[in-house]
């Protein structure tokens, strides 16, 4: 294999900017007067960028791979500042070493540029003075071999991991890790998360070590993605350092990572909360042991010496110059933790920088969890540990819970507290065997998210256009008074008339819909969160006039549904006749424009042909001064058409002060009624 290097000192760049002096070209810093030299060693080809610096290069897909280290020049007092450093590729985050410091050892920066267009090196920080980041002779570099046939090594040398043949891209990810011997622990691990995890529309990824046939069958069974991965070291719990490395290949913005011996009781969701809540970077984890009885440690170091099997010199040996890592006070178990994508880069980075933890961690094979404190080590570095309420891991090789059972859900009691995750982890993997297995044992679990509930997407953007807008806004609305200058929401939780034409769209499987009517967009908003989820999902909608309060509903909504959104600026009949000249069909149409018994059947005449046979015909079903559409009702029933008008029912509680939504077939029945027959 050939490679061929550009150093980026070379190269024109698009963008610039840095926060004190000037871009330092050719190993000089951009003021001063001074060379860039780190650890007494000069680099005749570094960038200089004091932050807040951010750089940006037009590659136009002639490389394949950007290497480089990043660090702070020498001349930077101990303790006085640090820098976190980020690579993007097309505007995408690929690497991160955040936390860099004073007379650390250069850390390493590195991505595949395979078919990109831009590199952007941006530098940022919270203490300004004396941040002298410099990039080490960053180079670009062409070769024969393409990333995705580019072997993957884990962080810590365990696994040879295979790319997935087409990018695997979620906003959420949860992430576990399977060897020989463990499927059974996953089948019920999966099975729990199945059941309460509550968070069907992340993606579902497992790594697969060595021979995974039966791991493959679970994995079916659930939905999830296998990633094989080959052993490069004795199988053992380390190779659980994949999951240290999926930001390299999992395209997601959040990661929880469990490992298959835990079973999970309660809802996942607040740790996704959490991720966004956190400053980014953060990584969150539970305490070892809980952090009660024996492993109550001081510190990492008091982690290290005893139950790591460790000394105090492997510190240096690990990292070099330490920097008070040995003080940090978190230290976690890494059965399950969570953060989001820049901290799941610079946990491999990190870890990656420690050129010796693979060797350190195979040294002691009675101490087969040494990888753990490798992960607390990263976790140190970085200054980016959070505990966790300790209910997410409870680690049962040192501790007891009492089970029940209730209204068919199992739950766990540990110190008089729900425990949300359990880990039979150690001794604990031979307790409670009547309890074990009940997941597994489902054949058919119910997985997956379906579409997402785009519904609860539309009714938090409504609710906050409500809010600035006011009730007024839903005047010409489903809510709209008989007046038509004000509303009423009796149950603004679900906005049930709403929630009743989401369901009968999404329900009958529609994806092109079409609106007539689309005044200030609510209906039309509505008719979007229903069918944006299917491939091809589109909401076109016709009014003359153009109210400026829709844009701002509009731009609430999830990107995929306002997108899926096509307004007209046309006349209904206009606007339909000239989608019947086009070709146009849909699977359902919504006539909500003039209420005029006239306009209303002209409006059907058109939407019978343009929906598709057996397709939805609704007409908002409105007293309005002016007309009602009770005669063009009675004129569609008579024309041989079911009519189900979808009212509050006699004895209900009315939602509103007179409004419905008539429910059309698009099909004759075989006999028309005669309307002027007489008994």
């Amino acid at each position: 294999m050939v490679e061929t290097m550009t150093y980026l000192d070379s190269c024109q760049l698009q963008h610039v900017h840095v926060g004190y002096g000037e871009l330092g070209r050719h190993g000089r810093l951009g003021y001063e007067g001074k060379t860039v030299t780190v650890q007494g060693r000069p680099y005749p080809h570094a960038l200089s960028t004091h932050p807040p610096a951010h750089l940006r290069f037009q590659l136009d897909g002639r490389f394949t791979h950007f290497h480089c280290h990043v660090a702070l020049n020498d001349d930077v007092p101990a303790g006085r500042s640090h820098a976190d450093f980020t690579l993007l590729v097309d505007g995408r985050r690929v690497a991160t070493a955040p936390y860099v410091v004073a007379g650390a050892a250069p850390r390493p920066l590195d991505a595949s540029l395979a078919g990109a267009r831009t590199l952007e090196l941006i530098v940022r920080t919270s203490r300004w003075e004396h941040c002298h980041a410099v990039w080490l002779d960053p180079r670009l570099a062409t070769t024969a071999v393409s990333a995705a046939h580019t072997p993957l090594i884990d962080c810590l040398g365990r696994t040879e991991i295979s790319r997935p043949a087409a990018p695997l891209r979620a906003r959420r990810c949860i992430a576990s890790v399977v060897s020989p011997g463990f499927e059974g622990l996953l089948d019920d691990m999966l099975g729990s998360l199945a059941a309460n995890g509550g968070c069907q529309d992340a993606l579902l990824v497992v790594f697969v070590v060595g021979d995974g046939a039966a791991a493959r069958a679970v994995l079916q069974k659930y939905g999830a993605v296998a990633i094989p991965c080959r052993p490069h070291a004795r199988v053992n719990p380390t190779v659980k350092a994949a999951l240290y490395s999926i930001a390299h290949v999992v395209d997601a913005e959040q990661f929880v990572c469990l490992d298959a011996d835990m079973l999970v009781l309660d809802d996942l969701n607040p740790l996704f909360a959490a991720i966004d809540a956190l400053p980014e970077g953060r990584i969150l984890a539970c305490r070892e042991g809980n952090g009660r009885g024996w492993h109550t440690f001081q510190n990492l170091q008091h982690a290290l010496c005893s139950v790591y099997g460790g000394h105090e010199r492997d510190l240096r040996r690990l990292v070099g110059n330490p920097n008070g890592e040995g003080a940090y006070p978190l230290v976690v178990n890494d059965g399950l933790f969570a953060g989001g994508r820049a901290a799941l880069l610079a946990l491999d980075g990190t870890i990656r920088a420690m050129t010796q933890a693979p060797a350190w961690t195979d040294e002691r094979r009675d101490i087969w969890w040494r990888n753990q404190f490798v992960f607390n080590l990263a976790l140190a570095r970085l200054h980016c540990g959070v505990e966790l309420d300790e209910t997410y891991n409870v680690q049962l090789n040192s501790h007891e819970v009492e089970w029940g059972e209730e209204n068919g859900r199992l739950h766990a009691t540990w110190h008089e507290r729900p425990a949300r995750v359990l880990h039979f982890n150690g001794l604990g993997r031979q307790k409670y065997p009547a309890w074990r297995n009940r997941f597994a044992a489902v054949p058919d679990p119910l997985i997956g998210g379906g579409g997402g509930d785009g519904y609860a997407a539309l009714v938090a953007a409504l609710r906050a256009w409500v809010g600035r807008h006011g009730l007024r806004a839903l005047a010409w609305s489903f809510y709209g008074r008989a007046d038509a200058q004000h509303a009423a929401v009796a149950d603004p939780a679900t906005f049930p008339l709403l929630a009743l034409l989401h369901y009968l769209v999404r329900a009958n499987g529609c994806v092109r819909v079409l609106e007539t009517g689309t005044a200030r967009g609510v209906s039309a908003a509505c008719l979007a969160s229903a069918v944006a989820h299917r491939r091809g999902g589109r909401v076109v909608t016709f009014d003359p006039a153009v109210f400026p309060e829709r844009e701002t509903l509009w731009a609430a909504l999830p990107a995929v549904q306002r997108h899926c959104i096509e307004p007209r600026a046309v006349d209904s009949l206009a606007g339909m006749a000239a989608a019947l000249a086009a070709g146009e069909q849909y699977e359902a149409a919504l006539l909500d424009s003039l209420h005029t018994a006239d306009h209303v059947w002209a409006e059907f005449e058109l939407a019978a042909r343009l929906v598709c046979p057996g397709g939805l015909i609704l007409i908002h079903d409105a007293c309005l001064p002016g007309g009602s559409v009770a005669a063009a009702l009675a004129r569609i029933t008579a024309a041989g058409y079911a009519v189900t008008r979808l009212w509050t029912a006699a004895a209900g509680a009315a939602e509103d002060d007179g409004l419905g939504l008539a429910l059309i077939e698009n099909r004759k029945s075989t006999e028309p009624p005669d309307m002027n027959k007489t008994e």
